[in-house]
């Protein structure tokens, strides 16, 4: 056989820099929640050991205190699924509303673009809302600390908190990020088409909504016992 060239292909040289940026940082980010995730679950396998021939839940305290003689078995509260999944669907349909930002501005509509881009900053910020309503109460539950679930005092909470509140701050970075480019768009930055900052905008958000959704499924559907 003769050797042939590779057929042209259009897409090839055509992202930009700040797209395939994007691209590396949203990888490096995927590996850190994927060593969470893992933790998470390897602890959750673990969760109980056998010590002089007592079965310990380390899941539900830590060895540190067990040695310190506290009593941190009592029973932790559950978590709200269906409050958490009123939020998921919030979340999912936020990259719903960021689609039809980034559509609006391919098409130079800077009232669309600002009308879907408002709409994915007000889902981002009832997200955090709710998340703060979990965590302390607000107004749907009393919250997740009062009721028990200590930060330190189990591994279940460590990690339970440690996963979503890191995960809370991807979110509030995006709510930032998406009110600054709400207000370049208002100032006329790409009314000539230029859609590429939208798009770049577009990839972070939509990674903060399917790091979610594992979350979601992993720590609270997943059943504990």
């Amino acid at each position: 056989m003769r050797p042939e060239d590779w057929p042209d292909d259009a897409q090839v040289g055509t992202a930009s820099v700040g797209k395939v940026g994007m691209w590396i940082f949203l990888l490096t980010d995927a590996l850190m929640f994927a060593g969470f995730l893992l933790a998470y679950g390897i602890l959750r396998g673990e969760q109980a050991a056998s010590v002089n021939g007592e079965l310990i839940e380390y899941w539900r305290c830590s060895a540190e205190l067990m040695a310190q003689g506290v009593d941190c078995f009592a029973p932790e509260p559950v978590l709200g699924i269906n409050f958490t999944a009123a939020l998921t669907f919030l979340l999912i349909c936020s990259s719903v509303s960021m689609v039809m930002a980034y559509a609006a501005c391919v098409e130079k509509d800077r009232a669309g673009t600002l009308k879907w881009l408002g709409l994915t900053i007000l889902g981002g910020a009832l997200f955090l809302c709710g998340q703060y309503d979990e965590y302390f109460g607000l107004i749907f539950s009393h919250g997740l600390i009062n009721e028990g679930l200590i930060f330190g005092q189990s591994t279940y909470a460590t990690t339970f908190y440690l996963i979503t509140s890191f995960h809370g701050c991807h979110v509030l970075t995006g709510v930032i990020y998406l009110s600054v480019m709400w207000v370049r768009v208002w100032m006329g930055k790409y009314d000539d088409g230029n859609y590429d900052h939208i798009e770049i905008l577009g990839l972070f958000w939509h990674f903060v909504d399917l790091i979610w959704i594992l979350v979601f499924t992993l720590v609270y559907l997943v059943p504990i016992e």
